[in-house]
């Protein structure tokens, strides 16, 4: 309904604007066609009549005679009149001379004489020297006529008078004639115009009935549709900008739809990883306050359980701290200038002590000579404490750091010969409390944040993080750092 209201609505008020114009200027015309058309006769009658009154003052009678019935045969319906100043007619065509030649003859022709010939028409004016014309009904011939009256002179002195007259019949006919061709050529227009208007009003109807379809699509939730129009016009701009809408309206929406399931499974993470150690301290807290245990050395395992359970909790909670400072831009980069080789060393250094517990032998190799860059140290530290400590959870016998130096970078690899990571896993690592092994993280003390924040942290210095692995041989972490010239601070407070 709407869209043929929109057609109809187009094509009437093209088929109106077209109407009023072909009519106002047929009708101009028409009028300018009559005006002129009349000029163009009353000249010609005008410019016959001149030429034969000049013959008429050199020419023997008998060639005037010739002359005037020429002239009446080619003006068809028209008469030709030679009239004295005493109004005597001396010859009117198809009626002859009244009597002998013409400057002896005294008639007048049939009764009318000068005034009847010349009615509407002023004598004075005439024999003053003037051309006379009269349109208006004749007496003498019973219609409407046209006539003209050209003084004849002879040695400088007005003699005669010729006067041509014509029907106007004639002329109407003509003339209805040629305003019939524009009425009929008006009629053929409106109705050319009438089909132009309507296909383009269906031509522009078609792409805002495909909008329509688009935007109701949206509203019912798919935004997969687009609408294909190549025209440059306000149309094609209009269906550009819904298409554009359309795009960015399901990428929000997509993107609110992954904020939400992240923030469910966030909040699923951290109820899991809050559950488990506060079960365990709950459970172990209640053996000893119920004296369910008696054993000295039982005592010992179960209090030790709840300090583990608690530093978990701790370290939880200190990373859920740091991902959140992250993800809200809080976290500034203090960068100074260092010797990378020398944090390395002193995290390792710290990290001794675990990997003895674990029974798992810890490689460190750099290169001899300092190794100089800007970065921050303690976020730095971090990284390697959390990609060390996660390879000495998984590690069999032996993990490897190895610190590489370039002229614009350098390059850490740490590696472990662990289980590995199965090919379908090792793009989500990097996702929040995502796990591979899940009882076994539980075991390790893993809370599934630590390489979330090592690669934030690496990618706020600029750097890259990857991982290269084989299932039962190992997995070894890859990231870089550039080499900036001076030191500065990023991130927001």
């Amino acid at each position: 309904m709407i869209g043929g209201s929109i057609v109809k609505k187009l094509w009437l008020a093209t088929s109106l604007l077209v109407l009023l114009a072909m009519g106002a200027s047929t009708l101009t015309q028409m009028w300018l066609l009559k005006s002129t058309y009349y000029d163009q006769q009353i000249e010609q009658l005008l410019e016959a009549t001149r030429k034969l009154a000049v013959k008429i003052q050199i020419d023997e009678p008998m060639a005037v005679a010739q002359e005037m019935e020429y002239l009446a045969d080619n003006l068809q319906g028209a008469t030709a009149f030679l009239v004295n100043r005493d109004g005597q007619i001396i010859y009117k065509t198809r009626g002859g001379w009244s009597r002998g030649p013409k400057h002896q003859m005294g008639m007048h022709g049939n009764g009318y004489g000068m005034y009847g010939i010349l009615t509407g028409l002023n004598m004075k004016d005439i024999l003053a020297g003037k051309e006379i014309i009269f349109k208006g009904h004749h007496p003498m011939f019973g219609v409407d006529v046209i006539t003209v009256a050209v003084p004849v002179k002879k040695e400088e002195i007005i003699g005669e008078v010729l006067v041509l007259s014509t029907p106007r019949q004639a002329i109407d006919t003509n003339i209805k004639a040629l305003q019939s061709m524009s009425v009929y050529s008006l009629l053929f227009g409106l109705v050319l115009a009438t089909l132009f208007s309507w296909l383009l009003s269906r031509s522009l109807s078609r792409p805002l009935l495909k909008m329509k379809d688009v935007a109701n699509a949206m509203s019912r939730g798919d935004y997969s549709r687009s609408i294909n129009i190549k025209s440059k016009d306000e149309i094609g701009m209009l269906a550009d900008s819904l298409n554009t809408l359309s795009h960015d309206l399901e990428e929000k929406i997509n993107q609110l739809r992954r904020i939400d399931d992240t923030r469910r499974d966030f909040v699923a993470g951290v109820s899991h990883e809050l559950r488990t150690p506060l079960t365990i301290i709950q459970g172990n807290a209640e053996a000893l306050l119920d004296g369910v245990i008696e054993d000295k050395d039982k005592q010992r395992d179960f209090l030790i359980n709840i300090y583990e359970e608690s530093l978990r909790l701790k370290r939880l909670s200190n990373e859920l701290l740091d991902m959140r400072k992250i993800e809200t831009g809080q976290v500034n980069l203090y960068k100074e200038k260092v010797n990378a080789s020398e944090i390395f060393f002193n995290v390792v250094s710290r990290m001794q002590h675990l990997a003895k517990q674990r029974g798992i032998i810890l490689n460190l190799s750099v290169p001899e000579q300092p190794v100089i860059l800007y970065l921050d140290t303690d976020r730095l530290g971090q990284v390697l404490i959390n990609l060390i400590d996660n390879a000495l959870r998984f590690s069999r016998s032996e993990v490897t750091i190895e610190l590489k130096d370039f002229p614009d970078k350098i390059k850490v690899q740490i590696s472990d010969n662990g289980p590995g990571i199965p090919e379908a896993e090792r793009n989500l690592v990097w996702d929040k409390f995502y796990k591979v092994d899940k009882s076994r993280s539980r075991s390790a003390g893993g809370t599934g944040l630590g390489l979330s924040i090592v690669k934030q942290l690496i990618e706020l210095h600029g750097g890259t993080v990857c991982l290269t692995s084989r299932e039962g041989e190992g997995t070894t972490f890859i990231f870089t750092i550039p080499k900036e010239q001076g030191g500065k601070s990023t991130g927001q407070n």
